[in-house]
């Protein structure tokens, strides 16, 4: 379990971890000293002084790690997540700051839903970054108040997993928020051909599901791209899954269009192959659907060589009612937030697709680059914005997790790195384990 702790006029000693910020040139085992929320002395074999000390060897501690796609529940629908079930679910997997999207009930389109989730946020160490609708009601229509909505502190603006369903749309959103620097986050998606449940290939052949084509993202990416393109806007493609919308991608990206793109972590892990053997099983009816290898090969690669910013976890949790019944009729998602770093140090860094340093830069950097934020440094006088992990096998089981979502991929599988809380200023949401060891 977690626990949230107000470190305010206290002193803390992170001993022995190995510290792992690539953009800082940190790489080593040392401790960190954290004063009044600031990293106030880093070194090897510092002395405990006053405060609580906190034996962290063998544990990881990186710059704050951050998720650009989660969706809670609040208001409207508590029962799937609620703010504190997620913020508690995102610290148990490493994440300092969560990227919300406005799909609750009412929908977040105006000030006051964002101060709602600004209230309801604010003492949890793991930080809420709102993301506003672009149109009223995330409806595709009318544009929503964006002035309004970045003075109440919206970091990004979307319309979430239906997206903006047209080019006039999507043309004048981006030449709204442009002015604002805010990025629109698009899930790019032609709706004439979507209304399937899996990928058409193999997935829908031997399934005998309905099929959604990789062409219905490919279209949709170039025509966003050729928005983004025309307006200078500043663009960021959600869940990209197939190699050629990656392909479309580095494309604009050389000629220097203002776009970038992140993929889910699912897509990394899983294929259709790996629907088809699940016998149905929870958190795999996703949106955009589980594609080929060869797809997924394309994912790594642009991951590798830059054109992909960040992975995000996706987390879409629903809760046992919604997801017993028949798979055609589950909500599509996977809750994911607490397993997302695990599953992808199992997928790419085990694997020895990637480093590990390069993985904690498409968790923090990438994805504050995309906000237009800067950086977090493991520093002295940084204000301390840190995830905490361990390199340690954990079988995953949602009854003992922070998550309402049931619908997890990942139930009952061995990963090989879990999250133990995190850092941010004088707050911090820490496993049990270590929570019990500081006194405030």
């Amino acid at each position: 379990m977690m626990k949230e702790l107000n470190l305010r006029g206290n002193a803390l000693l992170l001993k022995g971890a190995r510290v792992l910020d690539p953009g800082a040139g940190l790489d080593g085992v040392m401790d960190l000293r954290i004063v009044e929320g600031r990293i106030a002395e880093i070194g090897p074999a510092l002395n405990a002084g006053a405060g609580a000390v906190l034996d962290l060897s063998g544990a990881l501690v990186t710059p704050g790690l951050v998720d650009l796609r989660s969706r809670f529940g609040e208001p409207g629908q508590e029962e799937r997540e609620t703010i504190a079930t997620g913020l508690r679910a995102a610290a148990a997997g490493g994440f300092a700051e969560v990227c919300v999207l406005p799909e609750t009930t009412p929908p977040i389109d105006d000030a006051a839903g964002l101060e709602f989730w600004r209230t309801r946020a604010a003492s949890h160490a793991a930080r809420l970054l709102p993301v506003a609708c672009v149109t009223r009601g995330g409806s595709g229509e009318i544009l929503a108040d964006l002035a309004e909505l970045v003075d109440a502190g919206a970091v990004a603006f979307s319309d979430g997993y239906r997206g903006l369903p047209g080019a006039h749309a999507l043309r004048g959103s981006l030449l709204y928020a442009r002015q604002f620097k805010r990025p629109i986050f698009q899930l790019s998606a032609d709706e004439s051909l979507l209304g399937g449940e899996v990928h058409e290939g193999r997935a829908s052949l031997f399934s005998g599901l309905k099929g959604i084509p990789s062409i219905a993202e490919d279209i949709a990416v170039y025509r966003d791209i050729r928005c983004a393109e025309y307006e200078n806007a500043p663009l960021h493609l959600q869940l990209l899954s197939t190699r050629e919308s990656v392909d479309l991608l580095r494309e604009a990206r050389e000629r220097g269009v203002p776009v970038s793109g992140d993929v889910g972590v699912h897509h990394l892990c899983f294929t259709e192959e790996d629907f088809l053997a699940s016998d149905y099983g929870p958190g795999l009816r996703l949106q955009p659907p589980l594609r080929t290898e060869q797809d997924r090969r394309a994912l790594i690669a642009a991951l590798k060589d830059g054109v992909l910013s960040a992975i995000v976890s996706d987390h879409r949790p629903a809760d046992f009612d919604r997801m017993d019944r028949e798979f055609s009729y589950r909500p599509f998602g996977a809750s994911s937030l607490e397993t997302c770093i695990g599953a992808a140090v199992k997928a790419l860094v085990e694997t020895g697709e990637l480093s590990l340093g390069r993985l904690v830069e498409l968790f923090s950097d990438g994805p504050r680059a995309v906000l237009g934020r800067p950086a977090v440094r493991i520093a002295v006088g940084q204000v301390a914005c840190l995830s905490l992990l361990r390199n340690e096998s954990w079988t995953y089981r949602r009854t003992a997790g922070q998550s309402r979502g049931v619908n997890s991929p990942w139930e009952g599988q061995e990963l090989p790195m879990r999250g133990l809380g995190v850092l941010n200023g004088d707050l911090a949401c820490l496993d049990e384990s270590l929570a019990e060891l500081i006194r405030v």
